[in-house]
This record gives C-alpha cells, sequence and structure tokens, in this order.
C-alpha cells in the first residue's frame, strides 16, 4: 500500500498545531495509480486553487467566513482537500504495515510522578 501526503511548509504551522502539518490525499496499492492520480491533483492544487485563493485574498484582512467559503468553494471547485498554501509538497510514501492491522500492543506502564524534597 502506498500513501499520498500532502506536506505544507513549516511556517504554515501555528503555536496550537501538535503534530507535523500534513494530509493524507490518497491511498492506494499501486504507487503507479497514485503517481498519475498525483499529476493532475498538484496542477488543481497549485495552479488553479491555491493561485485563485491568493489572487482573492486581501492579507490585510484577519480570517473570517468570507474566508472560510471561499476557501470551501475553490476546494469543491478544484476537487482539491485541506489547506491552500502556497509551496505545499506532494510525496508518494510506502505504508509500513502493508494494509494490515497493526498488532495490540502491551499496555505501558504507568509512570510514577518525581517527588521534589
Amino acid at each position: 500500500m502506498f500513501v499520498l501526503l500532502q506536506v505544507y511548509p513549516p511556517e504554515a504551522s501555528d503555536r496550537d498545531d501538535r503534530c507535523c502539518c500534513l494530509d493524507v490525499i490518497a491511498v492506494d496499492a499501486s504507487k503507479a495509480e497514485l503517481e498519475r492520480y498525483l499529476a493532475a491533483y498538484e496542477y488543481r492544487y497549485n495552479r488553479a486553487a491555491c493561485e485563485d485563493f491568493d489572487a482573492w485574498d486581501d492579507v490585510a484582512k484577519n480570517w473570517g467566513d468570507e474566508h472560510d467559503r471561499m476557501h470551501g468553494e475553490l476546494l469543491d471547485k478544484y476537487q482539491v482537500y485541506g489547506s491552500l498554501i502556497a509551496g505545499a509538497e506532494f510525496e508518494i510514501v510506502a505504508c509500513l504495515s502493508g494494509g494490515k492491522p497493526v498488532p495490540e500492543r502491551e499496555p505501558c506502564e504507568p509512570v510514577s510522578p518525581r517527588v521534589h524534597g
């Protein structure tokens, strides 16, 4: 199994993000199929949706309802996903589990809090 990732530039994260900035766009057993899908997807994302959003966006205004509405319309129009951030990169990676469920693990032992004296 292979996974197509949409990876956002580090500057796209904010202080509230607790994990890295990426979205899973597609999963397929064929890497070649994902490469074909990516060829069209990347064009729609970068050359259409992001450019349209950037041309519309007034960066002097804070993000608001108008931004949410336009963002949603462009996602639908161009059939793309996630955030519209110029500079996003795409990567196809092998799925480590090979599509099989991950075996259950032993529960971790609780960690005792340190006592300061």
